[in-house]
C-alpha cells in the first residue's frame, strides 16, 4: 500500500514534467520522457502491477495532453514494462543490467511509436532520428536507474530488484 501512495505524486510530477516542462525547454527535440522512465523503475524496484498502472495512465495522459492518437504512448510505455519486466525478472540479483533493461525497453517504446508515425504517412527522418530519439532513448535509460534507486531507498519491504 505504501509504494502504490508514493507512486501517485510521482506519476503526476513525471505526467508534469513530460506534457509541460520539457517540451519547453527541450533542445533540437532531445527530451527523455520521465513517465516511461517512472514506469521502468517502478516494474524494476517492486511488481510489474505498478509499472502497468503507471504506463496506461501516465500514456494515455500524455497522449491526452501532447499527442492526437490515444493510447499509443500508453501501448508504447506497456510495451517497455513487459520488457524491462522480463529481463529484470530472468535477472534479478543484477542490478548493473537494469541500464541495459531499460535501455532495450525505452527502444522498443520509441520503435513503436516511430513505427506508427510511419504507418500514418510521416516521412522518415534520419536526421532527427539520429539528432533527436537516439538521444532521448539514452537518457530515458540512463534516469531509470536513479528512479528506480530513489523508490527503492523509500521502499523497505519485499522488492523484486534488490
Amino acid at each position: 500500500m505504501k509504494r502504490r501512495l508514493l507512486l501517485i505524486p510521482a506519476a503526476l510530477a513525471a505526467l508534469f514534467l513530460d506534457a509541460f516542462v520539457l517540451p519547453a525547454l527541450s533542445s533540437n527535440g532531445i527530451r527523455p520522457l520521465f513517465t516511461l522512465s517512472l514506469a521502468m523503475a517502478a516494474t524494476a524496484v517492486t511488481a510489474v502491477q505498478d509499472g502497468m498502472l503507471i504506463a496506461i495512465f501516465g500514456g494515455l495522459f500524455t497522449d491526452l495532453f501532447c499527442n492526437p492518437y490515444l493510447g499509443l504512448s500508453a501501448a508504447a510505455y506497456l510495451v517497455a514494462v513487459v520488457i524491462t519486466y522480463g529481463f529484470v525478472r530472468k535477472n534479478e540479483q543484477r542490478r548493473a543490467l537494469l541500464l541495459l533493461f531499460a535501455l532495450i525497453g525505452a527502444v522498443a517504446a520509441e520503435l513503436i511509436i516511430f513505427v506508427f508515425s510511419l504507418a500514418i504517412g510521416a516521412r522518415f527522418d534520419a536526421h532527427r532520428l539520429l539528432s533527436a530519439t537516439l538521444p532521448s532513448i539514452i537518457l530515458e535509460a540512463i534516469l531509470t536507474y536513479p528512479l528506480a534507486a530513489l523508490y527503492r531507498s523509500r521502499e523497505k519491504g519485499n522488492t523484486l530488484y534488490k
